[in-house]
């Protein structure tokens, strides 16, 4: 798997050979958690929810390569959503028009 985030003014690529089922596990136990709370989210939940749930590519997937506080200035929130589901669910993002490469790869 692999993760691009604006460090400093420069994209940096980090990459892992693999998704440790980890990943998943730590997944399913904060959506447990947010399922069994019976009233509204806070903002205070909300920011913990996030910071759980990134961490998950910072600290397990990628283990420390960049902080979560990279995570969150490097990159946008769509392509982050993206990561996490190309991470739990395996499903790559189809690419746009104009970022399919060539036969040598992309």
């Amino acid at each position: 798997m692999k993760i691009e985030l604006y460090l400093d003014g420069e994209k940096k690529l980090f990459t892992t050979p693999f998704v440790p089922m980890l990943a998943k596990r730590k997944f399913l136990e904060i959506e447990s958690k947010i399922e069994q709370n019976e009233e509204p989210l806070t903002k205070q939940q909300m920011i913990d929810y996030d910071d759980d749930m990134l961490s998950i590519l910072s600290d397990v997937i990628f283990k420390n390569q960049f902080t979560l506080e990279q995570l969150y200035e490097g990159a946008s929130r769509e392509y982050v959503d993206e990561k996490i589901i190309e991470a739990i669910y395996g499903v790559k993002p189809k690419k746009k028009e104009g970022e399919e490469g060539n036969d040598q790869g992309e």
